[in-house]
């Protein structure tokens, strides 16, 4: 049986005439609106995925009117409390969507402290950051995909990279050192965030470990960065005891992008463009249960396609963006499904 998944970021979907953040005038008119769910929808059929996860929702009703007319209109679709005001994440099936829920808050306190060699740089031995919310409430939905693989589905977007100022500065205005710590405030944000959401996946992995897990999301930061590294966890250091790595294997997930490069003669995946800087924000991430070397695998990454033709360089190409198109790339992953489920523990 083959799955096929997706993240998407449409970038500030919203009806028309409305405004948003702290723009002068409406987003969309009337034209530009019927022109971004039109392209939406053609870039939704492109894809032809099963499961798929949405970042910058504004509002339920314009991402349904991207479905009209698709064999997509009448799928489960769950769009993760919209209020018009803020972006947030949805999820769009063809399986049944058994259960879903948002979580809001982040699940600890983060503790900053350094190395003891340092500490006397401190005012106290521990400082407490206290970012108490995520950004963007991560979306959880539990997923039917067939009589026996039920999956759990997580949605991400994470802080951008955009610098946080305080009052009175801009990007405009602020100077490198400014920018710089508005860029630190943004990674500090997204950082604890990252932690958030790995205490999230680990509780779902100590709860039903048998559950396999999708992770779609704009995570706002290369694959490699320490913030992605986070979420996906680092593999078992090879000397430790084999029930040990057994153990740690099941908190481990994949990066589809690894997978597919790995198959790859050249490697040409991004998913944004920044002065010049082609990245991968969009990531897919699958539990271990897909891992090509576990014994007990219920399956396997096909391929992964991108669908990036309309994201521009701004400096090497005299285009400019429509305002009705996404500044994100889309990212598809195929996926095997095996038609025998493993019955021991995935290890």
């Amino acid at each position: 049986m083959k799955i096929s998944i997706a993240t998407f970021n449409v970038e500030n979907l919203i009806g028309t005439d409305k405004i948003i953040y702290d723009e002068p005038r409406p987003r969309y008119n009337v034209q530009q609106y019927q022109q971004k769910v039109g392209w939406i929808r053609n870039q939704l059929l492109k894809m032809n995925a099963d499961v798929i996860g949405f970042q910058e929702i504004f509002e339920e009703q314009p991402l349904r009117d991207c479905l009209v007319g698709t064999p997509m209109e009448n799928w489960d679709l769950f769009v993760a409390k919209p209020n018009g005001k803020s972006p947030v994440n949805a999820i769009l099936s063809k399986f049944p969507i058994i259960n879903t829920s948002v979580i809001e808050d982040i699940p600890f306190v983060f503790d900053f402290f350094d190395e003891a060699a340092m500490t006397s740089v401190l005012e106290s031995k521990s400082i407490d950051i206290l970012i108490k919310k995520f950004s963007r409430g991560v979306l959880k939905a539990e997923i039917q995909l067939n009589d026996k693989i039920t999956a759990l589905v997580v949605v991400l977007h994470l802080k951008s990279k955009r610098p946080i100022f305080p009052d009175g500065l801009d990007r405009d205005t602020a100077t490198y050192p400014e920018t710089a710590k508005g860029s630190v405030r943004s990674l500090i944000r997204r950082a604890i965030e990252s932690c958030g959401v790995r205490q999230i996946l680990s509780d779902e992995i100590n709860k039903e470990e048998a559950k396999p897990i999708f992770i779609l999301g704009d995570l706002n930061d290369n694959d490699t960065a320490v913030t992605n590294q986070a979420i996906i966890g680092e593999e078992p250091f090879r000397n430790l005891p084999p029930e040990e790595k057994v153990k740690r294997w099941k908190h481990v997930f994949q990066n589809c992008k690894d997978v597919q490069a790995r198959k790859s003669i050249e490697n040409f995946h991004y998913t944004y463009i920044h002065n010049g800087h082609y990245e991968s924000l969009d990531n897919i991430f699958v539990s271990n249960h897909f891992a090509e070397l576990n014994s007990n695998k219920i399956g396997r990454i096909i391929d992964v396609r991108l669908y990036n033709d309309h994201v521009i360089d701004l400096r090497t190409s005299m285009d400019r963006k429509p305002i009705y198109v996404t500044d994100h790339g889309q990212v598809v992953a195929n996926i095997d499904l095996l038609d025998t489920v493993p019955t021991a523990p995935i290890s």
